[in-house]
């Protein structure tokens, strides 16, 4: 009986995750604004009403799957904090997890039109503005211990994190845009712009 449980409970989370999937297709292929539940279900390959079973809305979805990315993000930055090595190691870790993920460059258009559509209410968006800057701080912490350990350059933390953030959110969309996938070397030319000393 128990071993029945456990396996509706693993066969509705595989259903859940499959309708998050093509969720983020459609929002990235058709924009949030103007997708509909019918076009999630087709995509998932599942009937209108089953995607009911598992979420009331649109706007329901929109938010797991923003929160459920926002989440991940926090997540890498606090494994690559503890993380071994420098500062930099830490940094080259952390960049090439997000930039090499199947799902950044999808996952950060669909985060950004959350933010600039009216499908989300003030405070959902409020709340996707609080996670933006409480990775942001994550990162100027990370950084902040570089300046300490003196292998990352003098300046304002805040600054140079919401710098490392810009370019690799959208490096990360890359892949997306059809420019292919950044190599290891567009890595590093994103950590000189904040290694001390660059030239040496």
């Amino acid at each position: 009986m128990a071993r029945n449980v456990i396996k509706d409970q693993q066969q509705r989370e595989l259903r859940r995750n499959q309708i998050l999937t093509a969720a983020a297709s459609v929002f990235t292929k058709r924009g949030v604004a103007v997708a509909k539940i019918s076009d999630i279900a087709t995509e998932a390959g599942l009937s209108y009403g089953h995607v009911y079973n598992f979420f009331e809305s649109k706007e329901e979805i929109l938010t797991v799957l923003v929160q459920s990315s926002q989440e991940r993000y926090t997540e890498l930055l606090k494994e690559a904090r503890v993380g071994s090595g420098t500062v930099i190691d830490k940094l080259r870790w952390l960049i090439s997890q997000y930039m090499h993920s199947s799902r950044t460059g999808t996952m950060y258009w669909v985060v950004l039109q959350a933010q600039a559509t009216e499908v989300l209410s003030p405070e959902e968006k409020e709340a996707i503005h609080r996670n933006v800057h409480l990775n942001r701080d994550l990162l100027a912490d990370i950084l902040r211990d570089g300046q300490a350990e003196g292998t990352i350059a003098e300046g304002n933390p805040v600054e140079l994190a919401t710098l490392l953030l810009t370019l690799f959110h959208n490096t990360a969309m890359w892949e997306y845009r059809g420019f292919g996938e950044p190599s290891d070397l567009v890595i590093d030319i994103m950590l000189r712009l904040v290694v001390n000393n660059p030239s040496k």
